[in-house]
């Protein structure tokens, strides 16, 4: 089983990587959090982010899922959103330790 001490990092860790992808590419939105889900017997960290310019979301999510996967299977499932005239992709993913 992971500890606290761990589980607070790796999820720092990630949120300070995500945000650091979207800024070098410009992207407005920042994560706030990974979210983390204590099973029997593994730890399930969760987590999205959104990507407003539709030409950077190559470039962004390829870059932040080789830092994910480095974590082991990681499933990431993205969707393309259109809310209120705003167009954006957002993306989501999990992953157990």
């Amino acid at each position: 089983m992971i500890s606290d001490e761990e589980k607070a990092k790796i999820k720092k860790e990630i949120v300070e990587k995500v945000n650091s992808v979207l800024e070098k590419n410009n992207e407005s939105f920042r994560m706030d959090q990974v979210n983390v889900l204590n099973k029997n017997e593994t730890i399930k960290f969760m987590g999205n982010y959104r990507v407003y310019d539709r030409k950077n979301y190559h470039s962004v999510s390829k870059e932040i899922n080789t830092f994910l996967k480095q974590y082991g299977d990681v499933d990431i499932k993205s969707k393309k959103i259109r809310d209120s005239g705003m167009k954006f992709t957002t993306v989501s993913f999990n992953f157990e330790l």
